[in-house]
């Protein structure tokens, strides 16, 4: 079989401690052999404060000061020196053609579902080719799904989840960088605060 690789993509605009859990689950419940967390591009439908530089190393800063090296989590490049985001269809596409020796799952929160079909780019092909591993979210009842979801779980643990965004972190570090410690590894913190990547947010940012 080919080695299954989590493809954990988003903003990560910080990288939180929810986001790490999320990450070190997946490879606890077995469900991939690594995961891969993809800071996106630039977003149009999206604001970013900080750039896909920045938040690339804070990804590098966090998971190098969680897991130990030998942990399977790493942070993947592929989209920070382009232009704009890459839509989900097209990176499965190009990521197929570049690792033929893996198999990837695209990690989504429950709560994102209902936009795949409807909202994605090529969003019928990805629900019917494309295979996820679906992160349980606070009010969304796990479905009945085609086999190519799967759900983030284990029966023998009980897995941790955290509720914590990054636009509510976002919102405390313009308000005081102290409101966020415990919540960002401290080597984020560190790196936010000597940039002053989120001091001055603008209130539509966030």
């Amino acid at each position: 079989m080919r080695k299954q690789i989590a493809l954990f993509g988003g903003s990560f605009d910080p990288i939180t401690d929810a986001h790490l859990k999320v990450a070190a689950e997946i490879i606890h419940a077995q469900k991939a052999d690594e995961v891969w967390v993809t800071p996106c591009g630039p977003r149009k439908d999206k604001k970013l404060v900080a750039s896909p530089l920045q938040r690339f190393i804070m990804c590098n800063l966090a998971i190098d000061s969680t897991f130990g090296s030998h942990f399977p989590v790493q942070v993947y490049d592929v989209e920070i020196q382009e232009n704009k985001a890459i839509p989900t269809y097209f990176l499965l596409q190009r990521l197929a053609k570049e690792f033929l020796n893996l198999e990837f799952l695209m990690v989504i929160g429950a709560d994102l579902l209902s936009e795949i079909r409807n909202s994605w780019h090529e969003g019928e092909r990805l629900w019917q080719e494309a295979r996820f591993l679906v992160i349980p979210r606070p009010g969304f009842k796990k479905l009945d799904l085609p086999k190519n979801f799967t759900w983030l779980e284990a029966s023998n643990l009980q897995l941790a989840h955290t509720q914590l965004s990054s636009s509510e972190i976002r919102k405390r570090l313009a308000r005081d960088f102290s409101l966020v410690e415990g919540l960002v590894p401290p080597i984020v913190l560190a790196h936010i605060i000597r940039y002053n990547l989120y001091k001055q947010v603008n209130s539509k940012m966030l």
